[in-house]
């Protein structure tokens, strides 16, 4: 099926109703997606550098309205980060969908236990922010060094004192070198945060993203690390308040629908021309490459990243149909 074949595909009723029952999230996100690509526009409205769409961490299922429970999965938002990172160095402008309170770019690896002591100490620098840190990936500025006396000295505690001081400027030097990219990937304006917490916002911000990605042609992508619930309870089904404990004696039962699947829509129509890449996570190896060629086939995706989640930190396999690259 050739691609304007498949834009003239009717998108399924099942997603349709969907996003129609989803509830209004908060937040003027179309407005900030569409200043965010006008600035990266040249005065003849042609984009200075590509955009992609960066989807990270998992989404949760509310079982209320006003929510107290939900199901939710384990993804911490790791790889979405790491290559938000990646695509932020090789020159890409990033709208970062992200899951709230999940991974952010240039945090991973910070030394949590002295976190406190090293902010304090980097923000007081000088130096923070001058490096250029999507050209070199690191900060050269040396750590600052350990304070008090270590000599050796049987009153400072000797070696102990020596080995806790050079871990402590080890530590300033990661903070530092992460405040400094951070710092200079905001003075560029190349990294937009969208946050979202439900499965609900999570699709209804990718559907308005996508629609003002659009007119970036081939110019816009989206990778697509989230780790999207694959059954939830509609939202015009869903109890207003905190389910009672009293109210089952027997237990509790829920009954969950199948979600859409929206990367065809993304595919073939919020967004017909941009490249996507697209995750299939699965438990069993014997099944995961055919999995990830079936979904392929169904959604027309560029790109599947396969892994297992025994392996997924050390191995991944890629899909991709070279017939279908733009």
């Amino acid at each position: 099926m050739s691609r304007a074949q498949a834009s003239e595909l009717p998108v399924s009723e099942e997603a349709r109703a969907f996003l129609a029952d989803c509830p209004t999230p908060t937040g003027d996100v179309e407005h900030r997606v569409e200043a965010f690509i006008s600035q990266h526009r040249d005065p003849t409205g042609k984009l200075r550098r590509p955009i992609v769409c960066v989807t990270s961490g998992g989404t949760i299922v509310p079982l209320e309205k006003r929510c107290i429970r939900f199901i939710d999965n384990f993804s911490g938002g790791t790889r979405g980060a790491l290559s938000t990172e990646y695509f932020l160095q090789e020159g890409y402008a990033v709208i970062f969908l992200n899951r709230k309170h999940s991974i952010q770019p240039f945090t991973k690896g910070l030394p949590s236990g002295h976190i406190m002591d090293c902010l304090t100490q980097v923000l007081d620098s000088p130096e923070v922010g001058t490096s250029s840190p999507l050209q070199n990936g690191h900060h050269e500025g040396a750590a600052p060094p350990s304070s008090g006396n270590s000599s050796g000295s049987s009153g400072d505690g000797g070696p102990k004192r020596r080995r806790q001081g050079n871990r402590h400027s080890s530590a300033r030097a990661i903070v530092k070198q992460a405040v400094a990219r951070a710092s200079g990937v905001r003075k560029q304006g190349v990294l937009l945060h969208i946050t979202f917490e439900t499965l609900f916002e999570y699709l209804k911000f990718l559907e308005v993203i996508a629609h003002q990605l659009r007119s970036c042609g081939r110019q816009a992508g989206f990778y697509l690390a989230a780790a999207v619930s694959d059954f939830y309870i509609p939202w015009a089904s869903m109890v207003e308040h905190k389910m009672q404990s009293t109210d089952a004696s027997d237990g509790l039962t829920l009954h969950l629908r199948k979600v859409p699947k929206m990367l065809g829509v993304l595919r073939h129509h919020w967004a017909p021309e941009a490249f996507i890449v697209s995750f299939k996570l699965e438990t069993d190896e014997r099944i995961l490459m055919d999995k990830a060629r079936g979904a392929m086939e169904r959604y027309g995706v560029h790109v599947v990243v396969a892994n297992t989640l025994q392996d997924r930190k050390e191995r991944v396999q890629l899909v991709q149909a070279t017939d279908r690259l733009p």
